[in-house]
Formats: C-alpha cells, sequence, structure tokens
C-alpha cells in the first residue's frame, strides 16, 4: 500500500514568535451560566386566586417535606385540573421554566403525548398528557426525573439491535457496535454510563447511516440549557441515548455526539441535593408571596 510523505513543519517558539490572537476562542462554552432566582411575584388584586395560588404551594411543600429525596422513590404529584384560570395563571407564574424540556410521543388509549417542563425549582416538573394535541391531565410531579421518561423509553424500545451489513464503506461503526453490544451485556440497573464518543472518532457517511439505522430516534427527546444546549434522545435500543451537545445559538454547532448505555442520562437527572434545595426554596417562595399579596400569616411547619 503505497503512503504519502509527512511533512513536518518546523515553527519558531519563544517570546514575540507567535501572533497576538486577542481573545481565546472557544465552542460551545456559554457566556453566561444560570443561576437560581425567585419568580416575580405579580401585583394581585383577585385575593382569592393568590389565596389558592399559596395553599397550592403550601400542599406541595408538605408533601415535599415528608418524602424521603434520598429514596429513590417518586415523589409526591398534585393535581392542577381543579384550578379555575385567574389561580393557575398564578401558579404557571411562580413555577416558572427551569432548564430542562422533555416531549414525549408515545401512542396509548387514553394520550399519545406528554410534555413535561421542569420549573425554576429543580425537580419540580410540570406534566401534561394530552390527545390529539388536546390536553387531557395537567399535573406537578416531583423526582429526580418524571417516572413516565423511563415508562416510556422502555416501551418504544427493543433489547435486540437491527442485523446490518456494514460493507466496505464502514470506518468505525463496526467497532462502535461491538462495545455497545458488550457493554448492554454487562449493564444493571445503578451502573454508571458506558459512552462511546463519535466526534472523537473518524465516522464516515456509511458509518453516520449505519448508526442512525440501528439506534433508531426513540419517543423521548430532552433539551437541557442549563449550561450550552444538550438534546438528549432515547433510542430503538433499550438503554441506548443519544447525548449531543450544541454550541451557542444562533450557530448551534455540533460540538459532541455520544451514544450511552445507561438507564436514565445524568445530564437531566436532578440531584438530592438539589431537591433538597428545591424544598427550601418553596418555603422561601411561600413566605415571600405572603407578604407581597398581604396575605393572612399562615404556619406551614
Amino acid at each position: 500500500m503505497a503512503t504519502k510523505p509527512i511533512s513536518i513543519p518546523i515553527n519558531i517558539i519563544g517570546p514575540g514568535s507567535q501572533p497576538d490572537t486577542g481573545d481565546a476562542m472557544t465552542i460551545g462554552v456559554p457566556e453566561t451560566v444560570g443561576t437560581f432566582s425567585m419568580p416575580r411575584a405579580p401585583e394581585v388584586s383577585d385575593k382569592k386566586a393568590a389565596e389558592n395560588c399559596r395553599k397550592f404551594f403550601i400542599d406541595l411543600y408538605r408533601e415535599m417535606k415528608h418524602w424521603n429525596v434520598d429514596s429513590g422513590d417518586p415523589g409526591p404529584a398534585l393535581a392542577l385540573n381543579m384550578y379555575d384560570v385567574p389561580a393557575l395563571e398564578l401558579i404557571n407564574q411562580m413555577l416558572g421554566k427551569g432548564e430542562i424540556s422533555i416531549s414525549i410521543s408515545i401512542p396509548n388509549v387514553s394520550y399519545d403525548e406528554i410534555r413535561i417542563q421542569e420549573s425554576v425549582f429543580v425537580g419540580v416538573w410540570r406534566v401534561r398528557y394530552y390527545r390529539d394535541g388536546k390536553p387531557i391531565t395537567d399535573q406537578v410531579e416531583v423526582s429526580a426525573l418524571p417516572a413516565c421518561v423511563a415508562e416510556a423509553a422502555y416501551a418504544t424500545s427493543q433489547d435486540t439491535m437491527e442485523t446490518v451489513e456494514f460493507g466496505p464503506e464502514a470506518m468505525n461503526s463496526p467497532a462502535i457496535v461491538a462495545e455497545i453490544t458488550q457493554a448492554l451485556k454487562k449493564w444493571v440497573p445503578g451502573a454508571p454510563a458506558f459512552t462511546v464518543n463519535l466526534s472523537h472518532l473518524p465516522m464516515s457517511a456509511k458509518d453516520n447511516e449505519i448508526i442512525d439505522r440501528i439506534f433508531k430516534k426513540g419517543a423521548v427527546e430532552m433539551l437541557a440549557t442549563g449550561f450550552g444546549h444538550c438534546r438528549i434522545t432515547s433510542t430503538s435500543v433499550r438503554h441506548v441515548w443519544r447525548i449531543q451537545y450544541f454550541g451557542n445559538p444562533p450557530a448551534s454547532v455540533l460540538v459532541l455526539n455520544t451514544l450511552s448505555v445507561t438507564g436514565l442520562p445524568d445530564e437531566a437527572i436532578a440531584a438530592p441535593e438539589d431537591l433538597r434545595d428545591s424544598i427550601e426554596r418553596i418555603k422561601d417562595l411561600i413566605s415571600w408571596v405572603s407578604r407581597s399579596w398581604e396575605l393572612s400569616p399562615v404556619d406551614i411547619e
């Protein structure tokens, strides 16, 4: 096999030998990182709506207070369907929008879509079920990640991979598939994630075609915007997730492209310490809106 000569350039080094490039150039690192800030309490004239809004957060706080954050079990869930429009609008404003949004498309007798939005309180999720584009159920769930995410990913995936012919144009896809296959055989619940970094491998068009064919997009798609933009999707192979990091808008260049063997991706799971912080922040919110809306004092302990 003929080889090409390798040309090694000789560069002058030392002070003053390199041009001044100014600021360092980085890809995919946001200029600012979001931190928690309490939602702004709007002025209200409807005292009944304000009382109902506060009652919702009191109920939520009390339920969370008695929940074992470290148990791994789902936390409390509170339905929102019974609240009238004025109270619900206030609840929406106080919950706000956090860093993670989730979309689930799954055929079901009762519903065909689930839309999930994390609130500004980490681990407190707004979960809405839809049928033909119409809302059916609206509730707030507290957990590291809503249980319906794992359930949908499991129900719409298979234990086996599709068999494909790699062909001579495939460079690294045979090795990638072999690694994922071995990782799946060894995987047990709670095991650390096994990740293959596709961005660090030379991938031919055939390689990408094979990977997309074997690991088809699944029912779950998550978008996390806390530090850069991270898109997480389930695949047709059970316990295999595609995790992609993108640079800052508007370019949104793909910076990191990975396949991960795991039960649920760590990038989307609320940590126990964050859940404990959310309990205290909701307690602070109750005191704050009580003063801001001039509501009668209430003992929430």
